[in-house]
């Protein structure tokens, strides 16, 4: 077992740190993450963060967190901290509370620097974090109202698919006046442990399944378009008519009950729908199974990064009517009109937080295929601002044009007025941000999340002044249509897994 740092090294690096984290090498060419994801997590509450380029391949690095031993759980007036078994509540605006929390927190650099592999916060906020970042004036969360969390994990792995190997990797608290020569030996045990679970055979975990009764049928349930949706979308036009508004995003959530494990609809989607942001979080009773095609914000050194996203078609059935779909988007005047709003929209949210004319789009309308549909997609990116933080970039970003409409607050003030349920999950963000200031959240969209045994998915669409009803809820039908075809085949048995 290779194992670095060395001993003396670690001392060192504990000097200037609360955390080390040491590494040692592993062969993985006969395992995938969803393997090792199983052999370290299972059914605990862990993380996996996978990505899919837009040539449709696997991205070189996937992450898995397990065992995770400090937790954060943000509400409207204070932020809940757990570390190991000791719980404690920090009163007040829960975003200072992050950004002390997570300033407190430092991780000597490793012989890597990838992001995370060094440690860090990976969880997700609800669209109605909103309310705290003030946003949005008059928006009802309630005090008990849970708006976010997050885990920082004990054991990471950096899973390699170019190499078939990966870095193993235990993050060492170290306190003062502890015996570091004791916590080194309990570090290198752990990852004796840990290494012999790896290289042993892969077992899915046994988990009882009720029997379903009828069928998932998502368009059969939702197919067709439902009155109150018509009428949504005539008052969206009336205020844009009116002049409150350019465009706004109302959304419609698709319920179901499921009886399966909830990684078992994680395994399917990595296969139906590869996407830049692939993720599965367990937080226990909560749990999101993702493949989301958008970045909400970026910050990599002293750069951020936006990826604005509108303007959609179906996927066609040969290339020929890919090219004429791609073709027929980049001319409809509406879907130019409606992104180049929203790529100014994301330029002014990343000016609020880079240094004066720094601001660059760096890729402006174009293309990009996913498995059931295509977007429209640009890249804004400028020079973060000294002093800044994750938080800081998020709360100025948050939450995206693409979601919301323009202008952005009074959009956000219709959807509140004209939604029946609040959004939770669905277009808020779900990332990790790292303890050298890394940081990476995605807009939580193509996203099911699972509530015990309920499972929610939900989808929206821009609505100008030319928007049709029946169009627009084919769109969201559209959007949806990976992860209804993910449900129905892992809960119809279409799909067998062991």
């Amino acid at each position: 077992m290779k194992l670095t740092p060395s001993l003396e090294d670690f001392k060192e690096k504990a000097k200037k740190a609360n955390m080390v984290a040491l590494s040692m090498p592993i062969s993985t060419d006969l395992d995938t993450p969803v393997s090792m994801f199983y052999k370290l997590v299972g059914e605990e509450k862990g993380f996996l963060l996978e990505s899919v380029d837009a040539h449709q391949k696997f991205g070189r690095f996937s992450f898995i967190g397990a065992e995770p031993f400090i937790k954060m759980q943000v509400y409207k007036n204070r932020l809940m901290i757990q570390e190991e078994d000791e719980m404690r509540a920090v009163d007040g605006d829960p975003v200072t509370a992050i950004n002390k929390y997570m300033a407190g927190l430092n991780s000597a650099i490793g012989n890597f620097e990838l992001p995370l592999a060094n440690g860090g916060a990976v969880g997700y906020f609800n669209y109605e974090i909103s309310a705290v970042f003030d946003r949005v004036r008059n928006v009802q969360v309630e005090d008990e109202e849970l708006l976010g969390q997050f885990m920082i994990c004990r054991i990471l792995m950096v899973f390699d698919q170019q190499k078939n190997a990966s870095q193993l990797i235990y993050l060492a608290s170290v306190k003062n006046g502890q015996d570091l020569d004791e916590v080194y030996g309990k570090a290198q045990y752990r990852m004796k442990e840990l290494e012999d679970k790896l290289y042993a055979a892969v077992k899915t975990p046994k988990v009882k399944v009720a029997k379903r009764k009828e069928k998932v049928d998502f368009l059969g349930k939702y197919g067709k378009m439902p009155d109150d949706f018509a009428a949504t979308i005539k008052k969206c036009k009336d205020y844009i008519i009116a002049g409150d508004i350019f465009q706004v995003v109302p959304s419609r959530q698709f319920r179901e009950k499921i009886t399966k494990p909830a990684f078992h609809f994680y395994r399917r989607l990595r296969q139906v729908n590869p996407s830049p942001y692939m993720f599965y979080l367990n937080f226990g009773k909560k749990k999101f199974v993702a493949a989301s095609p958008e970045m909400l914000v970026k910050v990599a050194g002293k750069q951020v990064y936006t990826y604005p996203i509108a303007g959609t078609r179906r996927r066609g059935a040969s290339e020929e009517e890919d090219q004429a779909l791609e073709k027929e988007l980049k001319a409809d005047i509406k879907e130019r009109a409606e992104h180049s709003m929203l790529v100014d929209l994301a330029r002014n949210d990343i000016g609020r937080i880079s240094e004066p004319g720094s601001v660059v789009v760096t890729k402006l309308q174009e293309v990009e295929r996913f498995s059931h549909v295509m977007h429209m997609v640009s890249e804004v990116m400028g020079t973060l601002k000294k002093g800044f933080t994750p938080m800081d970039v998020i709360k100025a970003c948050f939450p995206a044009g693409t979601v919301s409409g323009a202008p952005k607050l009074r959009a956000m003030e219709i959807i509140q007025e004209l939604e029946p349920v609040k959004r939770g999950a669905y277009s808020g963000t779900v990332g990790y941000m790292d303890f050298n200031g890394n940081m990476d959240m995605c807009i939580t969209l193509r996203t099911m999340v699972i509530d015990g045994d309920n499972a929610f998915i939900q989808s929206g669409a821009g609505i100008v002044y030319d928007s049709q009803a029946e169009f627009e809820y084919n769109e969201i039908l559209q959007k949806s249509k990976a992860m209804f075809k993910v449900v129905e085949e892992v809960e119809n048995d279409v799909v067998a897994f062991r």
